[in-house]
C-alpha cells in the first residue's frame, strides 16, 4: 500500500473549517475539548479522537438508521453516519484539536452485495507531528471490532485493497470532501436508499 500523499504540502490547509467539516459548531468544538482534555501530544489526542468516533459513532448501516447524516455536527448530534460522514466528523474533531486531517477514498467491493459491486469507501489520514508522518485511520469499523486497541500500523494494514478484484487505493489525502460523495448523500432520503445506490465514483 503506498504512503499517503497530501494534496497540498501546507498543513494549514488540513486545518480548515467548511460547511461539512464544521468544527466552528459549538457542539463539535466542545466535544474535541472534552475528548482531548489533559492530553498534550498529538499521538494521544489523535488516538482519543479516533477511538471516540470508532466506539461511539455507529455506522448507519450497522444500526439500521433511517436518516442520512452529512455534516460533522449532525453526525455527532445523531450518533451515527456512513463511512463518509464518520470521516467528516473525525476530520472536524482532529482539526478542532489542531491536528491536520484529510479525507481519503478507495474503490472496494461491497461485502454486502452478492455480486460484489465496486463502491467508494471513505476514511481519513492524520498528520502526526511527533513522527512527521501521515497515518491513515478508518473509524467505520464493524461493530464487533470496536474493542480492539489502537495501533497505527494495524489500522493502516487493514486498508489494503485487492487489486486483482478491481479494488483501487487512492493514496491522495484530500483537503475537502468529494463533491460527488456529498451530492450522493444529499440525493437520497433514507439510509436504505443510499445503501442500494452507493456511489461507485468520487
Amino acid at each position: 500500500m503506498p504512503d499517503p500523499l497530501p494534496e497540498r504540502q501546507d498543513l494549514d490547509d488540513y486545518l480548515k473549517c467548511d460547511d461539512i467539516i464544521d468544527y466552528d459548531n459549538p457542539l463539535v468544538r466542545e466535544a474535541a475539548e472534552q475528548i482531548t482534555e489533559g492530553l498534550r501530544d498529538t499521538v494521544s489526542k489523535a488516538q482519543a479522537i479516533y477511538e471516540f468516533v470508532r466506539d461511539h459513532i455507529f455506522h448507519s448501516f450497522h444500526i439500521n438508521a433511517t436518516s442520512i447524516t452529512i455534516k460533522a455536527s449532525e453526525v455527532l448530534e445523531k450518533g451515527h453516519g456512513t463511512c463518509y460522514s464518520q470521516a467528516h466528523l473525525l476530520a472536524a474533531l482532529m482539526r478542532a484539536a489542531g491536528i491536520p486531517c484529510g479525507l481519503c477514498y478507495q474503490i472496494r467491493k461491497d461485502r454486502d452485495d452478492p455480486e460484489g459491486r465496486l463502491i467508494v469507501h471513505g476514511y481519513n489520514a492524520v498528520y502526526i507531528e511527533e513522527i512527521h508522518k501521515w497515518i491513515r485511520l478508518d473509524a467505520s469499523r464493524s461493530i464487533d471490532e470496536y474493542d480492539q486497541p489502537f495501533d497505527f500500523e494495524k489500522e493502516a494494514s487493514e486498508l489494503e485493497v485487492d487489486v486483482a478484484a478491481g479494488e483501487v487505493d487512492d493514496p491522495v489525502v484530500y483537503i475537502n470532501p468529494s463533491r460527488r460523495i456529498i451530492k450522493a448523500l444529499k440525493k437520497y432520503e433514507t439510509v436504505d436508499e443510499l445503501k442500494k445506490n452507493m456511489p461507485g465514483r468520487y
